[in-house]
This record gives C-alpha cells, sequence and structure tokens, in this order.
C-alpha cells in the first residue's frame, strides 16, 4: 500500500535538499509537460481556425495559452530538479505549479459559465434596443 503521509508533511515540499525522483517519476513529468505543451499548441491552432462564435474561440485560446504556458514552466522545473538546482528545483515549485493550474483553470471556467452567457446577454439586449434606432443612410 502507499504511503501518503509525506505529502502532508510540510517537510516534504520545503526541503530544498530532496531526494532525486525515481527514473519512472523522471520519465512521467517529462512526458506529461512535453504533451501540455503539444497539446496547448494544437488547442491554439484549432483555436484560431474557428470563425462562428468568438468566445468558442476565446476559451480554446485561453485554453491553449494555459497548457502552454504550465508544460513550459513544469518542463523548466523538470531541467532544474533533474540537475539538482536546489533552490530552484525544490519540490513546492511543483506544488506552486499544481495549484496556479488549478486556479487558471477556475478562471476559464468562471469565463465560460459566467462572463460569456452575461456578454451574450447584453449583446441580445442591445441589438433589441438598437432594432428601433434609425439607420444611417449612407452607403459604402
Amino acid at each position: 500500500m502507499i504511503d501518503l503521509k509525506p505529502l502532508i508533511d510540510p517537510t516534504f515540499w520545503f526541503d530544498l535538499n530532496p531526494l532525486e525522483f525515481s527514473p519512472s517519476f523522471v520519465q512521467f513529468f517529462f512526458i506529461f509537460f512535453a504533451v501540455m505543451i503539444l497539446l496547448g499548441a494544437l488547442i491554439r491552432i484549432v483555436g484560431r481556425r474557428r470563425k462562428e462564435d468568438k468566445y468558442m474561440r476565446m476559451t480554446y485560446m485561453k485554453i491553449g495559452t494555459m497548457s502552454l504556458t504550465m508544460g513550459a514552466l513544469g518542463l523548466i522545473w523538470y531541467f532544474l530538479t533533474y540537475e539538482e538546482i536546489y533552490l530552484l528545483g525544490a519540490r513546492f515549485w511543483g506544488l506552486i505549479l499544481g495549484i496556479g493550474t488549478i486556479v487558471w483553470a477556475v478562471k476559464i471556467f468562471r469565463f465560460i459559465k459566467v462572463e460569456v452567457p452575461a456578454h451574450k446577454k447584453q449583446l441580445a439586449h442591445k441589438a433589441e434596443s438598437n432594432k428601433y434606432l434609425p439607420k444611417s443612410n449612407r452607403r459604402k
């Protein structure tokens, strides 16, 4: 059975001279962060090609940016950990990276669920009130 007690202990996270990762963890972190970068780039490409809904395009771009940024920061942290640079390769940077990703994802979720419907409602209201206003006679 896996012992999860060290994950609760602050000395585990804030030890500046931690033990090396096992080879399987090293491979996992490298592959995970590299896949995040590739997915971020792919999501941004797909987002740029979406023409029908600007909010969906903005959502794709936000998700792609988050994935690219966190993947790149993760690879930098992975390199610093692998090279055993004490302060910059410490475990708490991985914890900060994870918390940052969660906060960023919550902001994107809030954008999707709160800000987009409010903006669409505002645009519908504006279009409704503008339909009674006279149009310009100038033709371009």
